[in-house]
């Protein structure tokens, strides 16, 4: 198993587990001769993976205290690992979900805006491919290909915007939409109902109407959120 790997995984094990709340917000992580044993593997692994914790703002070290879980608000929610995380443990997945869903209703209907004032034809096209991969999805009735189709679109909007801000958005929607949407998804005709809204939002980008498609984008997150309430997904 190669340095990296190793590496890999101890991160992964750690990081569940803080977020599961094994490790509560101020007490210890087991020393690095505990987890080498623990995950039988050498020191540097252990090293590096506590570093890239730090890094994500999940731990923090001091002289003489060792290796402490962080406060919850200081952790990187931006960043993949940490949403999976996050979403693995059930104690915290509702909250996560529905701070990212509110996050959402911010900033997408804002960027679908933007995009229709400023994409360019190749931009435009991409969405729109996009939404031609939803409907046959949609059509054949293929769960992992429409959620996928989905993701697409959205990122393709966020993209669109040229801002690296909300394009780093990414991030955060990609370790949570598919949950989102395989609520819609996984039940086709609330996923087909769906696409009427959908398609709202590339025909306000392609008229250039900055309010019809933030509208739109606004209509299409409710009925996901909907469906997310049904699900006892959020409250």
């Amino acid at each position: 198993m190669s340095r990296e790997k190793r590496a890999d995984e101890v991160l992964d094990w750690l990081g569940t587990a803080i977020a599961r709340g094994d490790y509560p917000v101020g007490q210890t992580i087991p020393t690095e001769p505990e987890l080498m044993r623990i995950c039988d593997v050498g020191r540097s692994s252990v090293r590096e993976a506590i570093r890239t914790l730090s890094s994500l703002g999940v731990v923090e070290t001091a002289l003489r205290r060792g290796t402490s879980v962080t406060e919850r608000g200081r952790w990187n929610m931006l960043n993949r690992d940490v949403l999976r995380w996050v979403m693995a443990s059930r104690t915290h997945a509702n909250d996560l979900m529905a701070a990212i869903n509110e996050a959402r209703l911010v900033f997408e209907p804002a960027a679908a805006a933007m995009v229709a004032e400023r994409a360019d034809r190749m931009q435009v096209i991409a969405i729109e491919t996009a939404f031609a991969q939803m409907e046959a999805a949609a059509r054949e009735g293929d769960t992992t290909a429409a959620i996928k189709a989905d993701r697409t679109f959205h990122f393709a909007i966020l993209s669109a915007t040229g801002n690296p801000i909300l394009e780093a958005f990414d991030a955060a929607l990609d370790g949570i939409l598919g949950i989102l949407f395989s609520v819609a998804a996984n039940h086709m005709e609330n996923y087909r109902a769906n696409l009427a809204s959908h398609l709202a939002i590339v025909e306000a980008i392609r008229r250039r109407d900055p309010e019809g498609a933030r509208a739109a984008m606004t209509a299409t997150i409710a009925f996901t959120t909907g469906r997310m309430k049904e699900a006892g997904l959020v409250g």
